[in-house]
């Protein structure tokens, strides 16, 4: 065989090789087909913040955040799901899941683990027998000059400070309107509605009875960005209640109104107290303030409890006692509130006046 036949010979068998190795890649593909973005991730997904956090029941969750990136698509943030929420009012460990797909079909899921432990408090501190539970009634000084009044019910701002309590904002031009409503027979709606139109937030403390009786209007309020407080599930006089042998009584009172409200709006309420009748001890105040509340009087108000009144003396009677920090407490049951309120809040504001939410005092 000469050497141009060995050459013809070789090259058959060198092309017979390469048909063999293609025909088995081709096999072996097929079987084991790569997988997508081997070696070569592009989709991230992490997250913000501990993914192990704990809260203190009816304290607010506030989401760390997450980042969601491939390097095809860039930012994918809005489009990352997330599954589960953490209900505040209520201890255990809730898990949040969080899942991005790109347009590859690459998919990456994480997991943040949120633990709500109970009340600082869940039985009657020794400590509570040394403060005085002398059941005291608020009242305002409520004067109708436009200046401040110093003191409320003969106690200074300082010592209601000490309670996480108070009855006036600080001295700049902010008005905080306050609502407390215990019937059924309401203008709240009506008033979420003039507040609304004006761009005004307002705070509402609510008893167990209408928040059950009511469920669309708290999600309308919840929605509507107002601030929602406790004034306790039965509108019980609290200090009664501030004593060794009523004291699960007291924490009822609380944590009732606390369920109630996230269940219908799945919001829950704002840690802002009010104590119903004004009726209040030092006791009182500081048991609420060890679960988590802070407390708010008022430092304006008028005869609108009992009987309605015109629209034009209840304009009157808010106009003459604005001032400074001043909170309004307001029942909307009375119709000359509701019927006033529009033009009250045009007319503060003409004045230089703006309007504020009493959780936001310090």
């Amino acid at each position: 065989m000469n050497s141009k036949h060995k050459k013809i010979i070789f090259g058959i068998a060198f092309l017979i090789c390469i048909v063999i190795l293609y025909t088995c890649y081709q096999t072996l593909s097929k079987t084991n087909p790569p997988t997508k973005n081997q070696n070569n991730e592009t989709l991230t997904l992490t997250l913000k913040g501990s993914n192990m956090m704990t809260l203190k029941v009816g304290e607010a969750y506030q989401e760390p955040g997450y980042e969601a990136i491939d390097k095809q698509e860039g930012d994918l943030n809005k489009k990352v799901s997330i599954k589960n929420t953490v209900n505040v009012n209520v201890p255990g460990t809730y898990q949040i899941t969080y899942t991005i797909t790109n347009k590859a079909g690459d998919k990456k899921e994480l997991k943040r683990f949120v633990t709500v432990e109970g009340n600082k408090i869940t039985q009657y501190n020794d400590s509570y027998d040394d403060i005085d539970n002398t059941l005291k009634t608020w009242w305002s000084g409520n004067k109708k000059d436009h200046t401040r009044p110093v003191e409320g019910a003969g106690n200074t701002e300082e010592v209601l400070k000490q309670y996480g309590a108070y009855y006036m904002g600080p001295d700049t031009k902010t008005i905080y309107l306050t609502f407390d409503e215990g019937s059924n027979d309401t203008y709240t709606e009506e008033i979420i509605d003039v507040l609304n139109q004006n761009d005004v937030k307002a705070t509402f403390f609510f008893c167990k009875g209408f928040i059950k009786n009511n469920p669309e209007l708290m999600k309308k309020i919840a929605e509507s960005g107002h601030s929602v407080g406790n004034h306790t599930a039965n509108h019980y006089s609290m200090p009664g209640l501030a004593t060794r042998s009523n004291f699960q009584k007291y924490l009822n009172e609380i944590e009732e109104n606390e369920k109630i409200y996230y269940e219908i709006t799945g919001v829950q309420m704002d840690k802002v107290y009010r104590e119903p009748k004004g009726e209040y001890s030092y006791r009182s105040l500081q048991i609420i303030h060890d679960l988590g509340y802070k407390s708010y009087f008022w430092s304006a108000d008028h005869y609108d409890f009992d009987y309605d009144v015109s629209k034009e003396k209840a304009f009157n009677e808010l106009e003459k006692r604005y001032h400074n920090g001043a909170i309004y407490l307001i029942h909307p049951k009375n119709k000359g509130n509701y019927e006033a309120m529009d033009s009250f809040i045009k007319h503060m504001k003409n004045l230089g006046y703006d309007f504020g939410l009493v959780k936001d005092i310090e």
